[in-house]
């Protein structure tokens, strides 16, 4: 057998892998870090039993220890569940998020919870705002806004897609200053010297269109919250528009609601309706 027809065995055998011999003893290493991708890309989703060890050992052809090595990690960072009889389960944690605190606006909050996040910006335009948006930042129809569109990551995987709209007379040279991570609300606060004042939240459910899922790596129809927000000013005026699109396996709301109808979350509340 030549080298190179043995080295085409050897891709086809360990799936998705490739397996560096020099990188021999990190091959637990770049299993965990495959089956991590299909999890969160959705081949395994949320709640469905992965292979059996055997199978796995077979798929990639590595050795069962190497196998029980990175599921064990993946188990100890709470990607997977093992349930006795049944099987090793996928397990994503989920953040649960209500109303944002004074402290921690935006995608601050999943800092907060140990979970670095960084923000890919796809797009940043000027645009004239249409009837819709016009009246959600209460500016002319045809008035000039800024477009911000971006994919917001968890570690290295995308779990939302953020667009912001903002009115370009409150916020110049805003386009300029939204680069790599760039918070918006840190931007507003300390940059504009804006004071936060009343959020406006509308949440959806849909399903992915096949341009979010790609943009999301899930499966196409796969659940989503749509989040649409109006933040105000202390003044009342307007401070953003935003639509964002969240993976709903990734993201679960909770709010607490007394016998008034009253939603209250860390001291705050407000009214259904």
């Amino acid at each position: 057998m030549t080298g190179d027809k043995a080295w085409g065995m050897a891709q086809a055998r360990q799936g998705s892998l490739l397996l560096d011999p020099v990188e021999s003893s990190l091959l637990y290493l770049q299993l965990e870090a495959d089956l991590k991708q299909k999890m969160m890309s959705g081949v395994y989703p949320v709640g469905e039993r992965i292979p059996t060890e055997l199978e796995l050992c077979d798929e990639y052809g590595v050795s069962r220890i190497t196998v029980r090595r990175a599921i064990q990690d993946l188990v100890e960072d709470g990607m997977l569940k093992k349930l006795r009889g049944r099987g090793t389960f996928v397990a994503l944690p989920k953040h649960v998020l209500g109303m944002g605190r004074a402290t921690q606006r935006g995608w601050s909050a999943f800092e907060g919870e140990g979970n670095p996040t960084h923000k890919e910006i796809l797009e940043k335009t000027v645009i004239s705002a249409n009837e819709a948006l016009a009246a959600r930042l209460e500016i002319e129809r045809g008035a000039q806004a800024y477009l911000i569109r971006r994919i917001i990551h968890e570690e290295e995987f995308p779990m939302a897609i953020d667009e912001l709209y903002v009115a370009a007379d409150l916020f110049p040279g805003l386009l300029d200053l939204m680069v790599g991570s760039a918070s918006f609300y840190d931007l507003a606060e300390h940059h504009y010297g804006m004071e936060f004042g009343l959020e406006d939240l509308t949440l959806a459910v849909s399903v992915a269109r096949n341009d979010e899922s790609r943009l999301l790596k899930c499966p196409p129809a796969a659940p989503l919250f749509i989040l649409r927000k109006v933040m105000r000013r202390s003044d009342g005026r307007p401070m953003h528009y935003s639509k964002t699109v969240l993976r709903g396996d990734r993201v679960s709301y909770h709010f607490q609601v007394d016998r008034d109808g009253k939603v209250r979350n860390d001291g705050r509340e407000f009214t259904l309706s």
